[in-house]
């Protein structure tokens, strides 16, 4: 990182962070001095800031709520109770599951690279795999983890440096190192998929193109007309409030833990070898595969963002957040410059080292890009004529979206209620998008595009959605398009018409539809099946 004295020392909004006391886990309390020395219980002693989340929760809680209010506090407030729960140390014997000896004391300890919750969920390929699965979500977990810890679940091999839909962008700090991606989906998103054969192109077109079910509580007939017919390739919403969920052919079926599917990206980027900055990032021992040499090595490395996407109930477009580690980049200034971010205050943390992917003091006679924020890189060897950057050229990267009050505001909330030394007091929601209009769920045989529900946070212009990105994950695309402006767009099945074959039969990619061909069959906002069937 960069030398800076703090972070948005100037800009923060007043507020207190420090921890509550008796902080719930289970379904059961602690008070201080069941988990802290004394002199402990007295930094607990101070107050927690004013909940902004009506009817949420006071501690920090390991379970995952239902569907929140349809505003943006509820929404913001619902994220980050998922980001509490997911980042819960996972139990060591049922992968998916948090730990329950685990103590809200013990939550984000420095150094701790035990799997959390969402790294014990399935990789997406390691169920999208080339030869078929069998088996069931506890019995799978030791062979097919991808990102895997030096636990039980042995060590970590990352090995995907492309962000999603960038045209083959990757991310460099600003020490020269790359950046790398993981996806995970939990366990209702994995029974659907592989209890429905979805993993194979074969099996996704068979879903999609069924003609599903009408379901009715009133007395046995025909539909009527315009009826919404249920089934196809729905992922689940899990089954709460009288709602059902349904295979392919449209019959109820349940998934899972019924919270949901859901489907977590990470990026990880290496820290310095001395761990002179492990004490503000959720970390990781990781095999990091250079891109070039295909050579492995040994790191520890940060959580640098993290996506959760989650279907819930009358939630049918999905909820999508997102985090990111506070020390990533400054926000985008009005020409061309650069300002530091509006952050919560929160005296728990400690002054900033500096951004992890933009250089104050860059020199545009020696960087790589000339010092221009936010631009693409080129794979060396260029097109004729062309330049390129090495993998380890430093880049600039700024946020062109701030955070929003509201967003700062749940966040400073959740800061109070964390242990003074967590790691997550360096983690900030960036937003939230979701549908505002319930409408119906996907029927059975849908075609692109998808509905996209009047998602909100609006635009500055009032009538579209407002562009929701992370600077680790979406860097390069921050002024393009919004979540549901790809997730609806863009998420067909691997066979659907419009399709071609990548090399050696791999990933498909989506190309032009010709004249008056059907649009592809969609995969209800999922990239998963268009980026990882391999058969």
């Amino acid at each position: 990182m960069w030398g800076l004295d703090t972070i948005g020392k100037s800009t923060r909004v007043a507020a207190a962070g420090v921890l509550a006391l008796g902080l719930a886990v289970g379904g059961f309390s602690i008070g201080a001095a069941d988990s802290t020395s004394a002199s402990g219980a007295a930094a607990l002693a101070a107050p927690i800031l004013a909940n902004p989340c009506a009817a949420g929760p006071t501690t920090l809680q390991s379970t995952l709520t239902s569907s929140p209010a349809r505003d943006e506090t509820s929404v913001y407030c619902f994220a980050w109770q998922e980001f509490v729960a997911l980042n819960w140390q996972a139990d060591p014997t049922r992968p998916g599951y948090p730990n329950p000896k685990a103590l809200p004391a013990s939550f984000g300890t420095p150094g701790d690279v035990s799997p959390k919750v969402w790294e014990s969920y399935m990789e997406a390929s390691a169920v999208f795999t080339a030869t078929p699965m069998k088996g069931t979500w506890q019995a799978k977990r030791p062979a097919m983890k991808v990102l895997s810890r030096t636990s039980k679940f042995g060590a970590a091999d990352l090995s995907d440096i492309y962000q999603a839909g960038s045209g083959h962008h990757w991310l460099t700090n600003a020490r020269g190192g790359l950046t790398y991606y993981e996806i995970m989906m939990n366990r209702d998103e994995y029974e659907f998929i592989t209890t429905q054969n979805l993993t194979t192109a074969a099996g996704q077109l068979a879903c999609a193109s069924q003609p599903g079910k009408y379901l009715s509580d009133g007395p046995p007939g025909p539909p009527p007309p315009g009826a919404l017919m249920r089934g196809g390739l729905t992922m689940p919403e899990g089954q709460s409030n009288g709602w059902d969920d349904t295979d392919c052919a449209g019959n109820i079926k349940t998934y899972g833990d019924n919270v949901g599917a859901m489907e977590v990206k990470a990026s990880w980027t290496p820290l310095p070898a001395d761990h002179s900055l492990d004490y503000r990032y959720k970390t990781a021992i990781a095999e990091i595969v250079d891109p070039v040499s295909k050579m492995k090595r040994r790191v520890t490395v940060g959580l640098v963002g993290l996506h959760i996407a989650r279907k819930t109930v009358a939630f049918h477009q999905w909820i999508w957040a997102t985090f990111e580690q506070i020390d990533n980049t400054p926000d985008e200034a009005p020409g061309g410059g650069f300002v530091a971010p509006t952050l919560p205050a929160n005296p728990n943390q400690k002054p900033s080292p500096g951004y992890t992917f933009f250089n104050p003091n860059c020199n545009p006679r020696t960087n790589a890009f000339k010092c221009v924020h936010n631009a693409p890189p080129v794979r060396c060897p260029p097109a004729p004529g062309g330049t390129c950057q090495p993998f380890t050229a430093p880049m600039q990267i700024t946020r062109v979206t701030p955070v929003s009050a509201t967003a700062n505001g749940v966040t400073a909330y959740y800061w109070s209620l964390l242990p003074a030394k967590s790691v997550f007091n360096y983690y900030r929601l960036v937003g939230v998008q979701w549908p505002t209009a319930s409408g119906n769920p996907l029927p059975a045989g849908q075609r692109l595009p998808l509905p996209q529900g009047a998602p909100s946070p609006k635009g500055a212009a009032g009538g579209t959605a407002q562009i929701l990105a992370d600077a680790t994950l979406e860097s390069f695309q921050q002024t393009q398009a919004g979540c549901m402006d790809c997730h609806a767009n863009f998420t067909s099945i691997a066979s659907a018409p419009g399709l071609r074959a990548a090399a050696k039969g791999g990933l498909r990619k989506v190309s032009s539809v010709v004249g008056a061909a059907p649009q592809p069959y969609a995969s209800d906002y999922s990239f998963l099946f268009l980026t990882e069937t391999k058969r």
